[in-house]
């Protein structure tokens, strides 16, 4: 192989090295339990990221996982992914007037409706 073949391969895996890595990271998966009043709570809800800067991203992740010590439980479990798991109960676009997403797994009727509320009257969309 040429130097200069030599060179250009190693140039080209530096720049297309961190991609996947990126990709991979462009949706978070918290995962965890909580219980309140003798009732345990499941938590599975994911943030897809749609435009915000990936050190913005990860900290917003890390702080959502914290949610679940406001009621005792351990922080939420956290899975880097290149997209959310398919079939959410309900998605919010626009999650915090931020170029996100939240998907909502494992909520039932009530938890649900009101994630929708919340979502709508902090500016998103929900769908």
């Amino acid at each position: 192989m040429t130097a200069f073949r030599l060179v250009a391969c190693a140039v080209s895996a530096a720049l297309l090295g961190p991609f996947p890595v990126l990709a991979q990271e462009k949706a978070c998966l918290m995962e965890g339990s909580f219980t309140l009043a003798n009732e345990t709570t499941e938590v599975k809800d994911c943030l897809q990221n749609n435009g915000v800067a990936p050190a913005q991203f990860k900290e917003t992740c890390g702080t959502l996982a914290q949610a679940t010590t406001a009621f005792g439980g351990p922080p939420a479990k956290i899975s880097y992914l290149s997209a959310c798991p398919p079939q959410p109960q309900g998605v919010c676009d626009g999650f915090f007037g931020q170029p996100m997403a939240s998907y909502y797994y494992k909520r039932d009727p009530k938890t649900l409706a009101g994630t929708k509320a919340s979502c709508q009257a902090q500016g998103g969309r929900w769908r």
